[in-house]
This record gives C-alpha cells, structure tokens and sequence, in this order.
C-alpha cells in the first residue's frame, strides 16, 4: 500500500481514486450504518483519530450491496496535476501484475467475480483468462464484468475483483506471500 499523504486543500489522503461511490436511500439510517462499517473494518482502521481504512475497496461494496444502493462512481474527471502525479507515483510502488500460476491457480480453473459468483472466467494461462468467449487479462474481464452489471467504473485491478476458492486473489496472493515468508530460515 503507498504512503498517503494529506492534502492541504481538502485533508483527504493523497493519492486516491474512486473504486465505487453510492447515493444511499433517505430511508436508510445513515449513523447505523456508518458505525456498522466501522465495526466491520476496524482492523483495517489506519489511524484511530482519522475515518480511513486500509481495506479491500470490493469487501466495502460487498458490505454495502447488502442494502440497497444506487451507484454514483465518477468516471474520468479533471484532477489537479501535482495530484495525478502523486497517484502515478503511488501506482509505480504497487504490487507487480499478478501470476495465477504463483497463486497454484493452473489453466483451466474457473475464477468466480467477487460481486456476482455467478459470473465466471476460466483461466487460459499465468495472466489471461477466457471470458465470454474472449481471451484477455484480469482486469480486463473485472472492467467488463462490472460495467455489464450496469456499474460505470472506468479502470479496475482485476485480483481485487476476481476469486478463487472463495478468495480474492490479491488477498490470495498477500497470504501466500506471507506464509512463504515465514517459511524461510532465519
């Protein structure tokens, strides 16, 4: 995970991106709700005085898609260009591309989509799978998953949206990197 920074104009961290925005009911007690996420996420908490989380965005839209919600995610808007710079940055410290074949997911297993495990991909090779009849890389079969479930997201990371015995795969992956860890001599 980069190191965010704050910004001096609007005090959010820096950089971000909006993975899923939602325009919740009026209905919908809006307290109860917030207190229900955060007692859902507060290992993931960063700081106890700030309201951010270090978490999977899909576990969010997940917890979330548990009521009703009417999407709101930006696509593409102006940013300021010391902030584009600052998420470029940020994106050049992240993981590499994933490889199923490193995570022992093998060529033909069927990975299923975080949001609806009724849509599938099957694996071609390391970085590719077959969708719709389509080859082509995880993220984007997530992206093109997603936006024919009606969602409007522009770019997506596809192992935060793809899983695989029950396990999205970037979660998949942190927890075979860490036990290989552990594994090693000291």
């Amino acid at each position: 995970m980069p190191h965010f920074q704050s910004s001096s104009s609007s005090g959010v961290p820096l950089p971000y991106e909006c993975h899923f925005a939602a325009e919740i009911p009026a209905e919908v007690n809006l307290v109860k709700l917030e207190k229900t996420l955060h007692q859902l996420f507060a290992e993931h908490r960063i700081n106890p005085k700030r309201e951010f989380f270090k978490v999977e965005p899909e576990k969010v839209v997940l917890a979330l898609s548990i009521g009703t919600f009417k999407e709101v995610t930006p696509g593409k808007v102006d940013i300021d260009p010391i902030e584009v710079q600052a998420m470029e940055k940020a994106k050049e410290q992240r993981r590499s591309r994933i490889n199923l074949a490193a995570l022992g997911i093998k060529a033909g297993d069927i990975l299923v989509l975080a949001r609806d495990e009724t849509i599938t991909a099957a694996v071609l090779d390391g970085r590719k799978v077959n969708f719709k009849g389509e080859p082509m890389s995880l993220s984007g079969a997530g992206l093109k998953a997603i936006q024919d479930m009606g969602y409007k997201s522009t770019s997506v990371s596809g192992s935060d949206y793809w899983m695989f015995d029950g396990e999205l795969l970037d979660e998949r992956r942190v927890r075979l990197e860490a036990k290989q860890f552990e594994e090693q001599p000291t």
